[in-house]
């Protein structure tokens, strides 16, 4: 059950590092080709990611023989319920991130696609409380956080700016 969380986890961290890689590899000529590619892919990183939530999320609810009652107990205690807030986000974001779900929202379709961080904040937040290796969870929230760093840098003062 854990190896389908923590995999979910690192797709996902993965996929919110696309944005800020693409941004430093764009003043290089071989970085658009790059970048263009991660960007093309990203969706499917994403969904990859939610599917690999789904998988922990039927391992769990299999675990504990469907024991809906149990379930919801579990669900009110912080470390359970952060992995619930994920899942419940990935499923939202998941069903709208296509052409239908972009057409619907409008321009409101970024604003949902952002709650991926949520997600993500919510998944490791999840897993710190339940896990007893800290550094495990540590490996994923530093590269998460230095990617976003760099992502607000980034936009704050574009690299390689013209003029």
């Amino acid at each position: 059950m854990q190896a389908s969380g923590v995999l979910s986890i690192q797709l996902l961290v993965a996929t919110l590092a696309i944005t800020p890689v693409t941004l430093l590899l764009k003043p290089f000529d071989t970085g658009k080709a790059i970048s263009r590619w991660l960007l093309a892919k990203r969706k499917y990183f994403g969904l990859a990611a939610a599917l690999y939530a789904l998988i922990h999320t039927v391992l769990y609810l299999r675990y504990v023989a469907w024991d809906w009652e149990l379930v919801w107990l579990e669900s009110l205690d912080l470390q359970f319920a952060t992995g619930w807030i994920a899942m419940i986000l990935f499923v939202l974001i998941s069903v709208f991130s296509n052409q239908w779900g972009i057409r619907t929202l409008g321009k409101h379709w970024k604003n949902l696609q952002r709650l991926s961080y949520i997600v993500a904040i919510a998944a490791l937040w999840h897993w710190l409380l339940l896990d007893f290796f800290v550094h495990d969870a540590m490996m994923w929230i530093i590269p998460l956080a230095i990617a976003k760093a760099v992502h607000i840098a980034l936009r704050v003062y574009p690299l390689f700016a013209k003029g």
